[in-house]
């Protein structure tokens, strides 16, 4: 008589698939650490801007994030390499974000239970843009209305 093995617990498609990068779904946890790297590298590129007198307004900054946001979904960048200072300068600030992936690592648990770090994934990566893109806009507003009741007193 054969003994018999004990058999390997099969892995659920959706445990599968959340160990492959590049279809894993967005780690909501990971998003608030991953943004304070964000947030650090892009103030970085705008100090460098400084020497050359270059600074970036609020909305050229969105314009930035959303091209990298498009690039997350698979859109290369809409801009040309840079017809002017002022515009290679906004081209080199989605050029240093869409790099930052490779820099940013999540962990994940693998089925033979050790956790090993992996460039974060590409959904965790677009969700977190998304949110700094909010995080931009809804302090672009807090300062509007700040500005429109000064005026008004």
């Amino acid at each position: 008589m054969a003994t018999k093995r004990p058999q390997k617990p099969t892995r659920t498609k959706v445990e599968l698939k959340s160990l492959n990068p590049e279809e894993a779904p967005a780690d909501l946890r990971q998003i608030q650490a991953v943004l304070g790297k964000v947030q650090i590298a892009i103030a970085d590129y705008l100090k460098s801007g400084a020497p050359l007198k270059i600074t970036l307004n609020p909305v050229e900054i969105l314009s930035a994030i959303e091209a990298a946001i498009r690039e997350a979904e698979g859109h290369p960048s809409p801009w040309p390499d840079g017809a002017d200072a002022r515009t290679f300068f906004i081209h080199g600030l989605y050029d240093d974000l869409i790099q930052q992936p490779s820099n940013i690592f999540e962990t994940k648990r693998f089925p033979d239970g050790t956790d090993r770090y992996l460039p974060i994934s590409p959904a965790t990566w677009k969700a977190c843009l998304e949110k700094l893109r909010s995080q931009i806009v809804e302090a672009g507003l807090k300062i509007a209305k700040r500005e429109a009741a000064k005026r008004k007193a």
